[in-house]
């Protein structure tokens, strides 16, 4: 539905708001120029360094960014309304159900409470499940990080909704037994995708923030290209662009993002159920070797 690389020099039209991000000259690998940036110190109207899009009615997302910490960002850890409330409480994904319902599913950090862990949940769902995963530990300063999320909505009532999380190419949260709806059949649409400040920063120093190559979809289907024949062996993927897709034949618009075109890579088809195919070698199935922008047939 929207990808944006930034390259352009602006953002894609098609978002529902960018929110206080803006263009920076900072660039995730040597084939890029641009990404979006957001510093969260000062006043509330900093707090929101994120993405809003996507259609409001679908019970199926497949959504991603790569995001970058400056060395000046600091995590809070303290709770609201004190000095060191600062990026104590940052939520990192969220959906949003349409109109005035309130259960909307969240991951934010858990600074306050003296944890480096992503909690998440379904706010306003009674026994909605959820928990806690990750480590901000090992979101190291100054490295650029890839979030990927598959979520699926719960029947109304039943705690059967999905949500998985992987962290450069690693599976860190898979949890198929999440209520995402209780009360309410509506749907929901991605609100946040980047970091959204809770809490207003009370300090002087500058937490700045960068984020690059966004993606959203409606379906859990899409093809990357990794750097090990098996999905879950990856440690790097990079996403690419559908151009066209069907029974017989899928065609993207080749992305090797920070991938060295001599690197051994491998691309995978991922179906509607989130089930990733083998990995095909890429270089035997490219029209030429290496060349960012040829189409992959199969």
């Amino acid at each position: 539905m929207i990808w944006d690389d930034m390259e352009s020099g602006s953002f894609h039209s098609e978002w529902s708001s960018t929110n206080t991000l803006s263009i920076s000259p900072e660039s995730r690998h040597s084939n890029s120029a641009f990404c979006g940036t957001n510093n969260f110190q000062g006043t509330e109207r900093k707090v929101h360094g994120y993405f809003t899009g996507g259609d409001p009615d679908r019970d199926t997302w497949f959504c991603q960014y790569w995001f970058k910490l400056d060395q000046n960002f600091d995590w809070g850890d303290s709770g609201s309304g004190t000095m060191g409330a600062n990026l104590a409480n940052v939520k990192i994904f969220r959906l949003w159900n349409p109109g005035r319902e309130e259960e909307n599913f969240v991951m934010a950090t858990r600074g306050y409470a003296s944890s480096t862990s992503i909690q998440y949940y379904a706010e306003n769902v009674d026994n909605p499940g959820g928990g806690y995963f990750g480590n901000l530990d090992s979101w190291t300063r100054d490295e650029w990080h890839c979030l990927q999320f598959e979520y699926r909505e719960s029947s109304v009532g039943g705690n059967d909704g999905m949500i998985r999380v992987w962290q450069d190419g690693a599976l860190i949260l898979d949890d198929h037994d999440i209520k995402t709806r209780e009360d309410s059949a509506l749907l929901k649409r991605p609100f946040i995708l980047g970091f959204y400040n809770s809490w207003v920063d009370g300090g002087t120093d500058r937490d700045d923030f960068y984020i690059d190559d966004a993606y959203i979809d409606n379906s859990l289907a899409r093809v990357e290209v990794g750097n090990a024949i098996e999905f879950n062996q990856c440690t790097h993927r990079e996403i690419q662009i559908p151009t066209q897709w069907n029974s017989d034949q899928i065609e993207v618009t080749m992305n090797l993002g920070s991938f060295d075109s001599q690197d051994d890579l491998y691309v995978f088809v991922v179906d509607e159920n989130g089930q990733a195919s083998v990995g095909f070698p890429l270089t035997s199935r490219m029209d030429g070797p290496g060349i960012p922008g040829k189409p992959i047939r199969d």
